[in-house]
């Protein structure tokens, strides 16, 4: 039987095409394959990766490690994906310091692995949250991790409680704040965080006046932690004002707060051994040993 030259034709083409969808994933990566953002987390610590730009097998982004209560680094990457591999070189900044490093990311399904973290997608890099450490004050605030780059914890002096609180007048016992960086424009005190004693806040605490002494967020019978922060934008730039915002809007809910007061326990008491004696000028005694 004599077949159709253009038949045969069209069909090798038609089975060329098929064999290269098949093979050419496998060496040239396909972006979008990848997601907009991913989110790992391992313990208290994270990463975020957001890929900003796509074309071809080549992509942009930024990174960031929030390290919890160690060196963290933030930065932005260009990279490439082939073979579902994600292989980046990464430029960040950690401690003050502008360094360069590569990263190898290994795609397995949906997920990204690499450098500690598996990093699972996310529809929405600005719902993802990070514990904040308040220094010697016992709370953590959870803060939008994608703003990680442009907030800093940072000690108040003595010489800023004076000003805002008057020489001679009633301090907090623990103080920090928290400063916004913009992309345009000067740092501002974004949150200051207090913790008084119960009894200095009680004299304090004027409803009537304005309140530098903040907001209570928490108390018990021996302290008050109280926030304060700014609510209006200072800024020329939309998404200055809008991280401004989304910072304020999350300041006096009691639920962006984690407490880490020790939680109080009465001691136990054991005895462990008792003894009678008697004193003949006063009676009968009975000494104990005991273990708390």
């Amino acid at each position: 039987m004599k077949r159709d030259p253009k038949l045969v034709a069209t069909t090798a083409v038609l089975a060329v095409g098929f064999i290269f969808t098949l093979i050419i994933p496998k060496f040239f990566g396909n972006t979008s394959n990848l997601s907009a953002c991913y989110h790992g987390q391992v313990g208290s610590s994270n990463s975020l990766l957001q890929i900003t730009e796509t074309k071809d097998d080549t992509i942009k982004g930024s990174l960031v490690f929030q390290n919890y209560e160690k060196d963290s680094s933030y930065g932005t990457f260009t990279g490439r994906f082939l073979q579902n591999q994600v292989k980046i070189q990464f430029k960040f900044m950690s401690e003050g310091i502008e360094s360069t490093r590569e990263i190898i990311f290994t795609k397995d399904g949906k997920n990204l692995s690499g450098d500690g973290f598996t990093y699972k997608p996310s529809e929405s890099c600005k719902s993802i949250t990070f514990n904040q450490a308040l220094g010697l004050i016992p709370f953590d605030m959870k803060l939008p991790l994608h703003l990680f780059s442009q907030i800093k914890l940072q000690s108040i002096s003595d010489q800023e409680l004076t000003t805002t609180f008057g020489p001679g007048g009633l301090k907090p016992t623990q103080s920090a704040k928290l400063v916004y960086t913009p992309l345009v424009g000067q740092p501002v005190d974004a949150i200051v965080f207090y913790l008084w004693q119960k009894s200095v806040w009680d004299v304090i605490a004027n409803p009537n006046e304005a309140p530098d002494w903040g907001q209570m967020i928490w108390s018990d019978q021996s302290n008050v932690f109280s926030v304060n922060g700014i609510q209006d934008c200072v800024y020329p730039n939309k998404p200055d004002c809008e991280n401004i915002s989304e910072i304020f809007n999350v300041i006096y809910d009691k639920n962006s707060y984690v407490n880490k007061v020790p939680k109080y326990e009465s001691k136990k008491v054991t005895v462990t051994n008792t003894k009678t004696f008697h004193d003949p000028e006063t009676g009968y005694y009975v000494l104990s040993q005991f273990i708390s």
